[in-house]
């Protein structure tokens, strides 16, 4: 994989230990495989439905996923301690958080790409700027994932 410059500064905060305000929860890093992934995840889906709440029959839209997790709050309740929390370099707990965002965009807009910030956004910290995006778009994202906010999962 090739490797990103970035502009120099070191990551503002690592990773925190777990602490009983998170629960012990496990946690996401932006450069874990799939497979690393889908093993991390796989305890909440599990108990998930154990609980009768099939993650795989969920909305994939904000507002069914709204309800149907209001419809699971007692599986969700149960099994919040089995999910993962967001990689560190993108919590919104994490001081560095909209700075990690600022030089994430940054990044990919210095490779090619036309996004812009969206700090007040709960669903995604940046969206695209232009329908016209390098044919590579999704590999920039990524690398620029890695470089930018994977420091901060160390």
């Amino acid at each position: 994989m090739a490797s990103l410059s970035t502009p120099a500064s070191s990551p503002a905060t690592s990773a925190p230990p777990s602490t009983d305000a998170d629960g012990g929860r496990p946690r996401h890093r932006v450069d874990e495989t799939a497979e690393e992934s889908q093993r991390l995840i796989e305890p909440w889906r599990t108990c998930m439905k154990d609980h009768d709440a099939d993650v795989d029959t969920q909305p994939n839209s904000i507002e069914g996923a709204e309800k149907w997790s209001a419809d699971h709050k007692a599986a969700g309740d149960a099994c919040r301690a089995k999910l993962p929390l967001l990689p560190w370099g993108m919590d919104r707990d994490n001081p560095a958080y909209q700075d990690n965002m600022h030089k994430w965009v940054q990044c990919m807009n210095d490779k090619g790409m036309h996004v812009v910030e969206t700090p007040d956004n709960d669903e995604s910290p940046w969206t695209y700027g232009s329908d016209t995006q390098p044919p590579n778009a999704d590999k920039i994202e990524h690398d620029c994932e890695v470089s930018i906010l994977g420091p901060s999962d160390k």
